[in-house]
């Protein structure tokens, strides 16, 4: 009877120890997770940048995290043509990511002006100089909203063995680009012109804006429409349109249904000879599916002069910049990769691996891509711009950006006359406040 009580008790003992350990297990388990330095944060960050998935998701993520190990980062892009107005609905309603890119110049001001994001300190700035902060600073230059990341170069990415084959050089006039375009068409096999007008962006963001500035003298031009002094009827601005209404015989002859990504395809598949674009092009021909198959030899040049020995222009974009959701549930894990992002680490990171976008800040970094590195080498001889209506111009309902994409597909369609393009947008420009 003593033996079989004193099992009893001994069970009752190891199993009420039992119990008790099991419950400090838990409630240690449950301490360590909640504790803030120790749980994981996950922080979102919205693009318009689809193509840039797979360089976040296994190189510049990944990098982030070995030193920041509590702190997952999710990139979450969206069709570039969705990102604005759904950004701006989900900011207003506070749904939006914990970090946005950001539009330069206008579109990003206006995000800061209805408070949607947070202030950044001249110490997280420093690596970044005033002329690389301007694209995502209020214009009395007392606030910075966006940390600046990178900018492109626009140019024309052209496949050399077509070129090769037909014996053909790259053009240093317009004159010698429609003289070429010519020569592929005869040829007829492939298309001489990757051009879409289906999304009317490209026709403003790459063709009026990236070859328009050797027209009307980049910056001497852009500023002096900033101050009223010259109009869009003016006649450097009507050549460039008189240039674009000639290009509609060398597109495919389906490009008014055809997309960006379209162009894209039909470039990377060999059946292009020229793709007007970016160096923000560069890395997606190279690795997308089908450059896998038959990787494109792809060559670039600079956007011809309008003539023979004038100076060149170059439209030389800051593209984006990345703030502070001012209502993210994260702010210091957001302020820690807003730290990183103005590191000397993520400015030759992104050098690394998105090739032809350039770093904003002051780092030096090694520009190992030959077409970037060409591309870069333009700038010593020819004067930087930026596109032609980014800052101040678009603060004009309805806004110049979207009314410029409609004229110039009408335009290139041959659906409307140069004279008629720039009266239209003259007319739109004069609207503006800050004129008055």
């Amino acid at each position: 009877m003593f033996i079989l009580r004193y099992r009893q008790s001994y069970r009752a003992t190891r199993s009420f120890s039992r119990r008790w350990f099991l419950r400090c297990l838990l409630s240690a388990s449950i301490a360590l997770l909640l504790s803030p330095s120790l749980s994981a944060q996950e922080l979102v960050i919205e693009s318009w940048r689809k193509d840039d998935q797979l360089f976040w998701d296994k190189v510049l993520i990944p990098a982030f995290q070995r030193k920041h190990p509590n702190i997952r980062l999710k990139f979450a892009p969206e069709e570039a043509l969705s990102y604005d107005p759904r950004l701006d609905a989900r900011l207003s309603t506070r749904r939006a990511g914990d970090l946005v890119f950001c539009r330069p110049f206008d579109g990003g001001m206006r995000l800061n002006a209805k408070g949607y994001l947070q202030p950044l300190t001249d110490q997280q700035l420093q690596n970044f100089d005033q002329n690389a902060r301007r694209a995502w600073t209020s214009d009395d230059g007392k606030t910075s909203y966006c940390m600046p990341v990178a900018y492109v170069i626009h140019g024309i990415i052209y496949n050399k063995q077509i070129f090769k084959d037909l014996r053909l050089q790259p053009p240093g006039t317009i004159a010698e680009l429609m003289a070429l375009l010519q020569v592929v068409s005869n040829a007829g096999k492939v298309t001489p012109l990757a051009l879409g007008t289906a999304d009317m962006w490209e026709t403003n963001q790459v063709i009026f804006t990236g070859l328009g500035p050797n027209f009307w003298e980049g910056e001497k031009s852009r500023i002096a429409l900033i101050q009223g002094r010259k109009k869009f009827t003016d006649p450097e601005f009507i050549k460039v349109w008189q240039m674009m209404s000639r290009l509609k015989p060398y597109m495919h002859p389906k490009q008014s249904e055809m997309s960006n990504s379209d162009m894209q395809l039909l470039f990377a598949t060999g059946q292009a000879a020229i793709y007007p674009t970016g160096s923000w092009d560069i890395d997606f021909l190279r690795n997308t599916s089908f450059a896998y198959k038959k990787q494109i030899d792809m060559g670039v040049f600079k956007p011809p002069s309008a003539s023979t020995g004038e100076r060149c222009h170059l439209s030389v974009h800051p593209d984006f910049g990345i703030g502070i959701n001012k209502s993210t549930k994260h702010p210091e894990a957001a302020k820690l990769f807003i730290d990183w992002l103005a590191s000397a680490e993520f400015a030759q990171l992104l050098t690394d691996t998105l090739s032809g976008f350039f770093s904003l800040s002051k780092h030096k970094v090694v520009v190992n891509d030959p077409l970037s590195q060409e591309m870069l080498n333009w700038r010593k001889s020819c004067d930087d711009t930026i596109r032609l209506n980014a800052e101040k111009l678009n603060r004009v309902w309805p806004s110049l950006e979207e009314e410029l994409w409609y004229v110039n597909v009408k335009v290139i369609n041959q659906e409307m006359t140069p004279e008629q393009a720039g009266q239209h947008i003259q007319r739109i420009h004069e609207k503006n406040a800050y004129l008055k």
